[in-house]
C-alpha cells in the first residue's frame, strides 16, 4: 500500500511539472517566435524557442567535438569569454553545414522538426527545474517556478537567480530585459545593474 501511495505521489508531481512546462513553453514560444518552428533571428538563434548554438551543443544536437575544435574564447571589453571562430568560419557557416549536426538534415532538419524542438525544450526545462530545486527555490510554487524557468531560458540559470534574489537586471543584444521574462518588473532592487548579453 505504501509503495502505491509513493508511486501515486510521484505521478502527481510529474503531471504537475508537465502542466507547468506546457505553460512555460506556450509563453516562451509566443515571446520568442510567435509559435514559428522555422524562424532564425539575425544572431543565429533558431526555432520556436530560439535555441543558441551552445545550447544545441549541450543538448547533443550539434556535434560537440566539431564545435569545440572550431571555436575558442577570448575576453573583450564587454565579455569575459567571447566565442571566436577558427579557419575563417562564422556561426552561420558552421550551422549551415549539415555535417556539424548530430541529426539528419542539420539546421534545416532541426527547423523542420517540431518533435526535435519540443523534446529539446522539455529536456532544458527538466534540467533547469532540477538545478533550481537544488539551489533551494520552492519549485512547487507555480508562479515562482514559471518566472524562474522563463528567466533561465532567456538569460541562463545564474542571471535568473540574480534577478530573483536581488533584482540584478540582464539585457540581451536587442535590449530586452530579463524582468520581461521573469514577469515581475516591480521587484528589481534599487541597486540593480545591467549585464549585456551578446550572442556567439
Amino acid at each position: 500500500m505504501k509503495l502505491i501511495l509513493i508511486a501515486f505521489m510521484f505521478l502527481n508531481i510529474a503531471n504537475a511539472n508537465q502542466e507547468l512546462f506546457s505553460e512555460v513553453k506556450r509563453a516562451i514560444a509566443k515571446m520568442e517566435s510567435s509559435d514559428r518552428y522555422n524562424i532564425v533571428n539575425r544572431n543565429g538563434f533558431m526555432g520556436k524557442y530560439q535555441f543558441g548554438a551552445m545550447s544545441l551543443v549541450d543538448l547533443g544536437i550539434i556535434n560537440k567535438e566539431k564545435y569545440k575544435s572550431l571555436t575558442y574564447t577570448m575576453p573583450t571589453a564587454t565579455r569575459k569569454a567571447k566565442v571566436m571562430w577558427r579557419n575563417g568560419l562564422t556561426l552561420n557557416s558552421f550551422v549551415n553545414n549539415p555535417s556539424n549536426w548530430n541529426i539528419n538534415g542539420g539546421k534545416e532538419g532541426f527547423l523542420n522538426s517540431p518533435q526535435i524542438q519540443e523534446d529539446a525544450m522539455d529536456r532544458v526545462l527538466t534540467k533547469n527545474f532540477t538545478i533550481l530545486s537544488n539551489k533551494g527555490f520552492d519549485m512547487s510554487n507555480r508562479s515562482l517556478a514559471k518566472s524562474l524557468l522563463m528567466a533561465s531560458h532567456f538569460g541562463g540559470i545564474t542571471s535568473a537567480i540574480n534577478y530573483a534574489n536581488n533584482g540584478t537586471e540582464y539585457k540581451d543584444a536587442f535590449g530586452t530585459n530579463i524582468s520581461k521574462y521573469y514577469g515581475d518588473n516591480n521587484n528589481a532592487s534599487a541597486n540593480k545593474k545591467s549585464i549585456i548579453k551578446f550572442e556567439n
